[in-house]
């Protein structure tokens, strides 16, 4: 319980956080819009009160009437404003100029008359029965409009964050699993996107930390089942394979064929142990000078008899300017390479076919006549304990790649386009044939 309140504290904050800038908004908002409307009330009375006090002035000019205090008092009761007369001595020094003045709520506007004398009006804006700002039509409208924006900013704002942390929150039961995250936000702010790219990182990591695990889990095991079994399958084996070869001797010639068969398969079972022990506890590898055009013919020599007993043929295409020299490498693992991928080859065609062995510049390809690779089969392509063949453990291609790789080679598969597949190893150009040694 504990550890779900920080968090619940953190979106509550971002809540509060959001609630507290749009209020600050719309409260600086609301009272700019007052204090312009105010000024623009102000305004208006002092252009009012000019408009109304030249009017005036002007018709005491042109009818000639008294300035007297009745007359001044009658014509503010009209105007509603106070109306006196003065000469210019008594307006201390302030001249008649037909421009309102404000002094607090009080405005003040003077025209001169034709008897040197001048007329002033002054209104009381308090009294002068103007609505306050906040009451005025144009006022309420513009509030109205103003609050409206502003609600439908915070709920475009409110979207614009919310949506994208309800896919984030979403997409947070998948991260490690096997599949791929789905619904993550590709829009939207800088930082709902950075923390998107870190999410996918971290299911990427994750995925691969479990991948990895998986493959070190499967390794102890097959450690655990190489070490105990090797002593117990290698001595049966072996004694099984010498009476076997010591029979081929003695048997008669229709028998002949039987006693190379039981050779062949305690070797089978010997190369199968042996794959174990090398998957489960590599040793390094002994680079020493390997001569290519040597290594594959050993290769088809010692799988011949499994080719024929399969109706299979296998061709060489080795191009001279390659094999002729050799290539530095671990010359037992690159032939239990080359047997592994021959192998799978001849398995691959029950019902009898051809192999071409290529070898080519910097390349080293296995093409059969069989049924090719499956998409699942490409996309799990030397992954150990993955095969489709029956009865197979995904061991050989398995070991095969490691070996490569520690080689600094690749392995890779394709189907071709009519039928079959090929297996392809690419050495990297350190891997470049060295110079015949000199006489």
């Amino acid at each position: 319980m504990s550890k779900n309140r920080p968090s619940h504290r953190k979106s509550r904050s971002l809540a509060a956080w959001l609630a507290i800038g749009m209020g600050i908004f719309v409260l600086a908002g609301s009272l700019a819009v007052l204090a312009f409307f105010q000024h623009l009330s102000r305004v208006e009375e002092a252009v009012a009160l000019e408009s109304l006090g030249r009017t005036n002035a002007l018709f005491l000019d042109q009818n000639r009437l008294p300035q007297s205090d009745r007359m001044a008092e009658q014509l503010g009761r009209v105007m509603g404003a106070t109306v006196t007369f003065r000469n210019p001595k008594e307006a201390n020094g302030e001249q008649a100029d037909g421009k309102a003045r404000r002094s607090g709520h009080l405005i003040e506007v003077s025209f001169p008359l034709e008897n040197n004398r001048e007329v002033w009006f002054t209104r009381d804006s308090r009294q002068a029965g103007a609505k306050p700002a906040w009451m005025r039509l144009d006022t309420i409208l513009a509030l109205s409009s103003f609050w409206v924006l502003a609600l439908i900013l915070a709920l475009w704002l409110g979207r614009r964050v919310s949506r994208p942390l309800a896919k984030l929150a979403a997409a947070l039961p998948g991260i490690g699993t096997d599949q791929a995250l789905q619904g993550l936000p590709d829009s939207g702010p800088q930082e709902i996107l950075q923390l998107a790219a870190a999410l996918r990182e971290t299911h990427a990591s994750l995925v691969d930390e479990r991948e990895k695990r998986r493959h070190a889990e499967r390794l102890a095991l097959l450690g655990k089942m190489a070490t105990s079994l090797a002593h117990e399958v290698r001595n049966p084996i072996a004694a099984i394979r010498l009476h076997a070869q010591l029979l081929e001797r003695v048997v008669p010639p229709d028998e002949q064929e039987s006693a190379e068969l039981i050779v062949t398969e305690a070797g089978r079972i010997e190369s199968l142990v042996s794959q174990w022990l090398f998957f489960a506890k590599p040793a390094p590898v002994t680079m020493v000078p390997v001569d290519l055009q040597v290594l594959v013919a050993e290769a088809c020599q010692i799988l011949r008899p499994q080719a024929e007993h399969a109706g299979v043929n296998i061709h060489q295409e080795i191009d001279p300017n390659w094999p002729s020299h050799p290539v530095l490498g671990d010359r037992a693992r690159l032939q239990q390479v080359l047997s592994n991928l021959l192998l799978n080859a001849i398995q691959s065609m029950p019902s009898g076919g051809s192999v071409l062995l290529r070898v080519r510049p910097g390349v080293l390809e296995v093409e059969d006549q069989g049924g090719g690779f499956r998409d699942p089969a490409i996309a799990h392509f030397g992954e150990a304990f993955y095969s489709e063949r029956e009865g197979g453990m995904g061991l050989g291609l398995a070991v095969s790649k490691e070996i490569l790789e520690s080689h600094g080679a690749t392995l890779s598969a394709e189907n071709l386009p009519r039928r079959g597949a090929r297996v392809r190893i690419t050495w990297p150009p350190t891997a470049a044939p060295l110079p015949c040694p000199t006489s």
